[in-house]
């Protein structure tokens, strides 16, 4: 007898969250909000909490949430209406692994995956997200409507098409000819080789510094990554330009929120949490960091932050941390050599990592994560067993630090392989050769065990090739997809495909790329378009 799909009980969830402010499920127009993950990665996504926001904020709209949980036809957060009852759904997708359950998810709402088998009944199917502004290219045989850049400046059009227009097939064809929007069905680049590039509507520092335009937590939960704590965006992009890295490079130049906005922020985060969470790619770098950190404690609040570069480390900063009740940090040194990380553009010397590592102890930090990768260009075994030697004297200043306090800390080294991915410096390069990369991940794993109060987080060899591959493929990579999505394995598919993903993942990347037929563009009118939402 066959078991019945289990359904995504939300009433626990429902009952748990704490909505910053308190919008109404019943607008005119209502938005299917999805995120391809669980709702656990999904509410721990700021993207997805401003959109929920700039959604409920336009008038005569609201939207429901979706995520990948459980079994059966997804159900809406909200209500539980089905996700394959709604006209429009906007997947916001981060992980190119998430490729997978966004497939799912349609199947399991009764939606024809492949674009090109819908029809005038189904839903419009809309991607936004990290991945659409990297490569696009992987979905485009499922995608409708990529939306490429910030919600504030993509979605007032978008939104717009849904009011305005009568069917699909009509707001598709209005938001071919829009900035921002990319197209499968109009814009083939693939076929048709050079077209006009089309632009990916980033949020302009002038925009940074408007009002309204600070992203922040819309429903506190305990249900995240994050647990019970109010996120508040302090930046965009980053001051260094290390070539693995795509924030720095595909999010344009370091710009940061206005210290006012942020500072007044906290005024709604009080109704619902005392703990709050200051994040960016680089959150030591906002130039009042230390101001916001001590105000904030003020006004009682616990707070953290994502990871610092390594020069943003200052003693007000931990100071202020520390204060909260902040006991992790976590640091990115990429390499254990000083010559290899001048060589990935991060000229930052272990001497002043480890006077960073000696101040963090030395300020009550009990924990710290390091984050490393390995397989980079010029990378020998050398450079990989630096990395155990600067673990080892990370821990020795963690002991000498806090052995007068009686406490003992631990240090994580997380690493992971060089994802060569789309729009960064390193966009052309191979993938290191399999066996060398086991070896490598061999000689860490032997080291690591050998250190007392130091663990090791490792990537699989086989999830970076598959990582690599779909990051930088183009349409092809449809038939891989479906194939993973109804359930055969990453390890099946790149052995049956294999004369496929060498070239594309183990071989430079010659001539023109797949993926610039998109290119980084202002807002086309100004003021800010996020005035039409908010």
């Amino acid at each position: 007898m066959s078991k019945k799909p289990a359904r995504q009980d939300w009433r626990p969830f429902r009952s748990d969250e704490r909505p910053v402010e308190r919008f109404s499920q019943h607008g005119r127009y209502v938005l299917a909000l999805a995120y391809a993950n669980t709702y656990h990665v999904g509410m721990s996504s700021l993207a997805l909490h401003r959109v929920y926001e700039l959604v409920h904020q336009r008038p005569e709209w609201s939207c429901q949430r979706f995520f990948s949980d459980g079994d059966g036809m997804p159900l809406s957060v909200e209500s539980d209406e089905p996700l394959g009852s709604f006209g429009a759904i906007a997947f916001s997708i981060s992980f190119e692994e998430d490729y997978v359950n966004f497939l799912r998810m349609l199947e399991r709402a009764g939606i024809p995956g492949r674009r090109s088998e819908r029809t005038r009944g189904d839903s419009l199917v809309i991607v936004g997200g990290s991945c659409a502004m990297i490569n696009p290219l992987p979905l485009s045989e499922f995608v409708d409507v990529f939306a490429l850049g910030a919600a504030e400046n993509v979605l007032p059009e978008l939104l717009g098409a849904l009011e305005d227009e009568p069917d699909r097939e009509a707001v598709i064809e209005r938001l071919a000819d829009r900035p921002g929007f990319y197209v499968p069905e109009r814009h083939r680049p693939e076929v048709d080789g050079d077209l006009p590039k089309i632009q990916k509507l980033e949020l302009t520092e002038e925009q940074m510094r408007a009002p309204g335009n600070l992203p922040t937590t819309a429903i506190v939960t305990p249900h995240t990554e994050f647990s019970d704590k109010f996120l508040i965006e302090m930046s965009r992009g980053c001051p260094e330009k290390c070539l693995y890295c795509w924030a720095t490079f595909g999010m344009g130049r370091f710009r940061w929120h206005s210290t006012e906005y942020i500072l007044e922020s906290l005024a709604r985060a009080r109704g619902v949490t005392d703990r709050l969470g200051f994040i960016a790619t680089a959150v030591g770098d906002h130039p009042e960091i230390e101001r916001i950190l001590q105000e904030a404690k003020a006004l009682g609040f616990r707070s953290s932050v994502s990871s610092i570069r390594i020069p943003a480390v200052t003693g007000g900063v931990l100071s202020a941390l520390r204060e909260s009740g902040d006991r992790s940090i976590t640091l990115a040194p990429e390499t254990g050599s000083d010559e290899l990380r001048i060589k990935l553009n991060k000229p930052i010397p272990n001497s002043l990592l480890l006077d960073k590592v000696r101040a963090i102890f030395r300020h009550g930090f009990t924990q710290l994560k390091l984050y490393f990768i390995i397989g980079l260009p010029d990378e020998s075994l050398a450079d990989v067993q630096a990395i155990l030697d600067l673990g080892a004297r990370c821990r020795d200043l963690m002991l000498e630090e806090l052995a007068p306090t009686g406490k003992i800390g631990s240090i994580h080294l997380g690493t992971n392989v060089l994802i060569p991915k789309p729009y960064t410096g390193w966009q052309r390069v191979a993938v290191a050769d399999p066996a060398e990369l086991k070896e490598k991940i061999a000689l860490l794993k032997k080291g690591a065990a050998e250190l007392p109060n130091v663990t090791l987080g490792s990537m699989s060899v086989r999830q970076a090739i598959w990582q690599t591959y779909i990051s930088r493929a183009g349409s092809e990579a449809a038939e891989m997809l479906e194939l993973a999505a109804s359930g055969e394995t990453v390890a099946s598919l790149l052995r049956r495909f294999r004369e496929r993903v060498r070239p594309e993942v183990f071989e430079p990347m010659p001539g023109r790329l797949r993926w610039h037929f998109m290119r980084a563009g202002r807002v086309p009118v100004e003021p800010a378009l996020a005035g039409r939402v908010g």
